[in-house]
């Protein structure tokens, strides 16, 4: 999988954010907040082909967190980027 090439990442009043368009007929925009976990995440595998495990490793590589942890983090946020359609 890999992160949506045409979004990009905007800093706002300090916040992190990626604008997400509708492809419909109505101008639907969302706005997605990324967390500073969220955010090492996207700036670590943008522009490159990555499965859970290459998440997993930098969350435990980055951050004092025990393996399951991890990849149950790791699985919660690639399913909500994917329900978003940020993950092709």
């Amino acid at each position: 999988m890999k992160i949506n090439p045409k979004l990009k990442v905007r800093t706002i009043a300090g916040e992190s954010i990626v604008l997400l368009r509708s492809n419909g007929t109505n101008d639907m925009t969302k706005v997605l907040a990324l967390n500073a976990t969220s955010k090492f995440l996207w700036d670590n595998l943008v522009g490159k082909d990555f499965g859970i495990d290459e998440v997993v490793k930098l969350l435990t590589d980055q951050y004092d967190v025990e393996k399951e942890r991890a990849e149950s983090d790791a699985e919660a946020w690639i399913r909500q980027l994917s329900e978003l359609s940020v993950i092709e």
